[in-house]
């Protein structure tokens, strides 16, 4: 149906996509709508869904799309619900291992963090005397 892709949007109004015996329009009328009017009826018949979805009963598309935004709203709730339960019992059990050790666990984080990063600036120092040295042999043999 789509021009760009090579299609024909006329067939939507009048009908043929799946082959000449589907053509509703045979007198080719520009002013044909019937079978768009029949689509838009179509859309709001009730059709029953698979319960799989999670939403049982018949519906119309624009009502099984509500109904979907719905359900997937009250699924985004539970998520978000169980996010923030999931990080509550994070940070109590990490106040409780501070409390039972006697460490503070971010602290020691802290600490290690500033250790690494020594660590990773005496090794620059290092490795730039042992080029300093390495040069300075060179210019004396």
């Amino acid at each position: 149906m789509d021009p760009d892709a090579g299609g024909d949007p006329t067939l939507l109004r009048d009908g043929g996509a799946n082959g000449a015996g589907y053509i509703a329009n045979v007198g080719g009328g520009a002013s044909f709508a019937e079978l768009l009017i029949a689509y838009g009826d179509r859309l709001d018949q009730p059709t029953t869904f698979d319960p799989q979805a999670g939403i049982t009963g018949s519906f119309g598309v624009a009502a099984y799309a509500n109904n979907a935004i719905g359900w997937f709203e009250g699924v985004r709730q539970q998520a978000a619900s169980a996010a923030e339960a999931k990080e509550a019992l994070a940070m109590r059990t990490a106040e409780a291992l501070s409390n039972a050790t006697g460490v503070n666990v971010d602290q020691e984080l802290s600490l290690l963090l500033d250790l690494e990063h020594t660590y990773q600036a005496s090794a620059r120092i290092l490795n730039s005397v042992n080029q300093m040295l390495d040069a300075l042999m060179a210019a004396v043999r």
